[in-house]
């Protein structure tokens, strides 16, 4: 008589290796939306944000500039008396990949003023203001290293801080004459309209 062997009892456990399946599966589901996630937030900053109407973006040219007058100001000096240029147009803020539908522009307004200090130690001293008025604004003030010797604007530390609605504020000297100038960058910005002058 031949005896059959009894079947071992089923266990409701997964095997082992059906478990490290599953993990898998769960794993790579999660590290897919991560990336489908971080894809968005690319296609995102690649697009530039949302898009200003032509009153909204004119509202954002006049708080870039005002930003820097009042900055000017607390130097005691006249804004008036010291612009150097206002621009809109740059060049790290183009639609280089097509990304904007037709009507839309991106600028980034900037102006810059250059006041007379009458010399380093007055220089040194208009850096030193505005990053404790800055900084008791509650913004996060950063310095900006001198440029090195044989540079323009050699031995003259900066200043920079970025405001509570975007705008970059800085004092250094300017990269291609030396001479100290305070700007006020209002960021690349997507807009309606061709604004060609403010």
């Amino acid at each position: 008589m031949t005896t059959t062997p009894v079947p071992a009892p089923h266990s409701s456990a997964p095997a082992p290796r059906r478990r490290g399946r599953v993990v898998a599966l769960v794993a790579g589901g999660a590290v897919s939306v991560l990336l489908l996630a971080a894809l968005a937030q690319g296609c995102a900053s690649l697009a530039g944000g949302a898009v200003l109407s032509e009153t909204a973006y004119r509202e954002h040219l006049r708080y870039t500039r005002e930003a820097g007058e009042n900055a000017v100001r607390r130097l005691g000096i006249d804004p008036d008396s010291a612009i150097k240029r206002k621009e809109m147009a740059n060049a790290s803020c183009m639609d280089d990949l097509g990304m904007d539908p037709d009507g839309v522009t991106r600028d980034r307004p900037t102006i810059t003023w250059t006041p007379d200090f009458g010399g380093a130690a007055a220089y040194t001293a208009a850096v030193d203001t505005l990053r404790k008025e800055w900084s008791a604004r509650g913004l996060t003030v950063e310095d900006v290293p001198a440029p090195a010797a044989g540079e323009p604007g050699a031995g003259l530390p900066g200043v920079r801080a970025t405001d509570d609605r975007g705008v970059e504020l800085s004092l250094r000297p300017d990269r291609y004459d030396g001479e100290p100038s305070l700007t006020a960058d209002g960021g690349c910005v997507r807009h309606q309209g061709y604004l060609t002058e403010w």
